[in-house]
């Protein structure tokens, strides 16, 4: 109760003159209910809404929630004031404010609109497959706006994306993989880890890091992104092969057919092609996909929600991607 106060108060000090003048009303506070404790909170009398995101919970260290909540804060700053992503159509939401003490608090702008969690149901449930193709294109112009901006000469390294499965193979052995699956799994993606043309196609940029269906809203066209926590140098396929992954998931987990979501996930990467400017990247892109694809397919495969039998099958795809993708 005293956070939620000491928090009010902050508000309507530091974050709130930012956007309508005093006097403020009551704040209405609406849990968001995400990993970390979200919170929506609403001034009524100047209709003024703000997401504040508490880094600081359970045994983390103040010191260290307060350097996650301080990257992202930066990370958001650095995007919009240097990169361009604070126009209309692609931006990612605005950073208003930090606090190390109120639990190494992060305020920022509500981002408005249905998240591509939204469209992808309507597709499974609603037949309204439009729709969805539609917000896959909106989706493949935000990154590649993002990517061209960031795009830098530095060469991609097999490093970041082989530390990661090790450690998502570490979160998942003995809970659904064993050592002769996980021994398998490694065999595959060391091909990949010396195949010349996976990193040597292509240049860093700045990605995401961190792309799921929650993470992107829509609103009339217009793309904002929140949680850049994870963001990073990196492969423009890490974002991308993350889309494809979730795509595959959630179609595979709600239909039972793991080929319903290949068209979206052809027409996602085409259309990002195109809005890059370069059609001749699609190839280079379907070429590097599957090793994103199966690193964000075991990712997915940490959630206990989607039960184990499901788990199980993005395992095996994943070990699939990495067996036949080269």
């Amino acid at each position: 109760m005293y956070v939620e106060a000491a928090i009010c108060d902050y508000l309507r000090e530091e974050i709130f003159p930012q956007l309508a003048p005093p006097p403020y009303a009551e704040i209405e506070i609406t849990s968001l209910g995400t990993r970390k404790p979200v919170c929506l909170f609403f001034e009524k009398s100047k209709n003024i809404m703000v997401v504040g995101k508490l880094f600081k919970r359970g045994v983390v260290p103040l010191e260290d929630a307060w350097l996650e909540a301080d990257k992202e804060y930066s990370n958001l700053k650095l995007l919009r004031e240097q990169l361009g992503m604070d126009g209309d159509a692609d931006h990612v939401v605005a950073p208003l404010g930090e606090s190390r003490k109120l639990s190494a608090l992060l305020v920022t702008e509500r981002a408005l609109g249905q998240t591509l969690d939204y469209y992808i149901g309507k597709a499974i449930f609603d037949q309204q497959h439009d729709e969805l193709f539609q917000t896959l294109g909106y989706l493949a112009r935000f990154f590649a706006k993002l990517h061209e901006a960031s795009k830098t000469e530095r060469p991609l390294s097999p490093e970041l994306p082989r530390f990661y499965l090790n450690a998502i193979l570490n979160s998942l052995e003995d809970k659904l993989i064993d050592y002769p699956e996980r021994d398998e799994i490694e065999k595959y993606a060391l091909r990949w880890w010396h195949e010349e043309r996976v990193f040597a196609s292509d240049r860093e940029t700045i990605v995401h890091g961190d792309a799921t269906p929650t993470n992107f809203l829509f609103d009339n066209g217009n793309v904002t992104a929140i949680d850049l926590e994870s963001m990073n140098w990196a492969d423009r396929c890490w974002d991308l092969g993350f889309i494809a992954a979730e795509l595959k998931h959630h179609f595979m987990w709600r239909t039972g057919n793991k080929w319903t979501a290949e068209p979206f996930i052809g027409h996602f990467l085409w259309e990002y092609a195109v809005n890059y400017g370069d059609t001749n990247l699609f190839r280079t892109i379907t070429y590097k996909l599957p090793l994103y694809m199966a690193l964000g397919l075991l990712r997915i495969a940490r959630n206990f929600y989607v039960g184990e039998t499901h788990r199980k099958r993005l395992v095996m795809e994943a070990n699939k991607c990495l067996k036949y993708g080269l």
